[in-house]
């Protein structure tokens, strides 16, 4: 019965990801590496916001890194800040964020989200990688009243500690006032791994940032890897929005009516993907717009292929989706490259997307991508979406083909 699952979660991606040849983004500045890794760590997960001077302003927790963690919690315990003058075609480091931390860990993996509150200061939320936490720690906030010239005291998010991942872009403040932090969440227990079954949830504040509660129902997927990674946006109605990366071949959906307390059984979408990075953000127009990697997964509970990094729109909440658009299709026919954590930022001249890439093994695993002289962080700035779908957006698939058997 498993293999007959297996078989048909599969093929129905394959088939759904076997679109006719997908249209590419219209570019105001093609994609470009802007940034190399280091020997010491690797680039990725940025979160950039339009300050009110008309620059931009970016930060990355970078990647985790081959060398000893003691040593790079010391050197690297906060994450540079780098700044465009030019609507992000070109970027000036600005030495690390003023910032006192006092807390475990350090800010690695994950990613960073800014975020202009409706109070006019800007928030900072970070990841945090704490040891014995398989690569998470509960996540970390800070304010700014000086457009990121300095930050309070690194606070965090949530309790108790344990195995939290928080993303890039993942910050939104909803119409009442309530900040929403969507995490992924695995609970500890003997011979779990990093990207064991996950389940996604918000911490969500209904001061201002300074006390945190926690939804009261997760989302939970029983499949190989669960709900991994969520984002969240408000749609019509009050309601919002999750998507997340899961291990059945496509990203699911789940939605809450109470503001992010309680989420409802999660349910497929037709964005055909691995168990890879998604960014879902709210276009100036409402419609919502997800920048994910557009690819049949290699088998069930896969991590890759994670390229090509396109984006798709809905016009209806997240209901139906239109066909990807290529933004990154690089290493594409030999499966050789990840396009991975993407973050958008809307300004006047455009849509400036951010994202890193790195070296892949073609048969699946994380071997290589440490490798510094393969990648770092691209940047491209795309016009907006037009408003009517170049392809008409494809029905869901039926739940119940999708279930993913645990992998061994």
């Amino acid at each position: 019965m498993k293999s007959v699952l297996t078989l048909s979660i599969l093929l129905l991606a394959m088939l759904l990801g076997a679109l006719p040849a997908a249209e590419k983004a219209k570019f105001i500045v093609e994609p470009e590496i802007f940034i190399h890794h280091t020997p010491e760590r690797s680039f990725i997960g940025p979160g950039m916001i339009a300050l009110e001077n008309g620059d931009l302003l970016m930060a990355a927790p970078w990647g985790r890194p081959p060398m000893n963690f003691e040593q790079l919690a010391a050197k690297f315990p906060v994450p540079m800040l780098y700044r465009s003058t030019d609507g992000g075609r070109t970027w000036q480091e600005q030495g690390r964020m003023k910032m006192e931390w006092s807390l475990p860990g350090m800010v690695s993996d994950g990613g960073v989200t800014f975020l202009r509150m409706k109070d006019g200061r800007l928030a900072a939320l970070l990841p945090r990688h704490v040891q014995g936490q398989k690569g998470g720690g509960l996540p970390v906030i800070t304010f700014s009243k000086d457009d990121g010239s300095t930050w309070t005291s690194a606070r965090l998010i949530g309790e108790a500690e344990g195995a939290w991942y928080v993303m890039n872009d993942r910050l939104i403040q909803l119409r009442s006032g309530r900040l929403l932090v969507p995490v992924a969440h695995m609970p500890l227990g003997p011979g779990l791994r990093e990207g064991d079954r996950n389940q996604s949830l918000c911490f969500f504040s209904d001061d201002g940032g300074e006390t945190w509660r926690r939804s009261r129902e997760p989302a939970k997927l029983d499949d190989a890897r669960g709900m991994q990674e969520p984002c969240v946006a408000e749609v019509e109605g009050g309601r919002v929005l999750m998507l997340s990366r899961t291990g059945s071949g496509f990203i699911f959906a789940s939605r809450s009516d109470d503001g992010g307390d309680t989420w409802s059984k999660p349910e497929p979408t037709t964005l055909v993907s691995a168990c890879s990075s998604l960014t879902l953000k709210t276009l100036p127009d409402g419609r919502l717009i997800v920048f994910y990697n557009h690819a049949t997964p290699i088998k069930a509970g896969a991590f890759f292929p994670r390229t090509p990094l396109c984006y798709a729109v809905s016009g209806d909440g997240g209901k139906t989706w239109s066909a990807p658009v290529i933004v990154d299709d690089e290493g594409v026919a030999n499966k050789e490259r990840q396009n991975i954590y993407p973050s958008a930022c809307l300004t006047k001249g455009g849509m400036v997307v951010m994202w890193s890439t790195h070296g892949a093994d073609p048969k699946g695993s994380f071997a290589g991508q440490y490798d510094a002289n393969i990648g770092g962080g691209k940047r491209a700035i795309l016009a907006l979406p037009a408003k009517v779908p170049s392809s008409p957006p494809v029905s869901p698939p039926a739940r119940q083909t999708l279930k993913a058997p645990n992998l061994p």
